[in-house]
């Protein structure tokens, strides 16, 4: 496994394992040592964005703070163009009885959205750029959108997955 894919499944997993605790009721899952698996991931994350981007401990403690002010944000936004997403395709679904204003009013909700992540990276910008190099700014750039996309398509196979054991009438079928 190379060190990209190793970094992209470490991240991809921090990031799911991210998500909302609502999501996740399941009591955290430990190793052998007790530390939880969360905390583990993060862990190595940290660690291979520390030695990827060459940061510092000090700029490594930062980059953390401004991670934390800006997660809560990228979550709802990701939310929100998640539920705009599926009732666009809900919509869509219903042929020539789709209600065309509402499909109008999600397009313009997901048009917000891409104004508003751009908003934010410019925002995390600003206060990365009172820590770090142009070039490990734009290393953490490329990196965040590697995962995006990594996230993206597995949330796709997996929503693929759901529909295929739905029409076979369910899982073990």
């Amino acid at each position: 496994m190379t060190m990209l894919s190793r970094l992209r499944t470490i991240a991809v997993a921090s990031l799911l394992l991210a998500a909302p605790a609502a999501a996740q009721q399941a009591a955290p899952r430990a190793d052998s040592s007790g530390v939880p698996l969360e905390a583990r991931v993060r862990q190595r994350v940290a660690a291979v964005v520390k030695q990827r981007l060459g940061l510092t401990d000090d700029q490594m403690r930062q980059l953390s703070t401004v991670n934390a002010s800006f997660e809560g944000r990228r979550r709802d936004l990701l939310l929100r163009e998640r539920q705009s997403r599926a009732a666009i395709r809900a919509e869509l679904l219903r042929g020539t009885s789709a209600d065309q204003k509402k499909v109008e009013t999600l397009l313009g909700d997901l048009f917000r959205a891409q104004r508003e992540r751009i908003d934010i990276a410019e925002q995390e910008q600003r206060e990365l750029a009172k820590f770090m190099q142009p070039s490990q700014r734009a290393g953490y750039l490329a990196l965040q959108e590697q995962l995006r996309r990594r996230i993206e398509e597995m949330r796709r196979k997996r929503e693929n997955r759901s529909v295929a054991a739905g029409r076979r009438g369910g899982p073990g079928r």
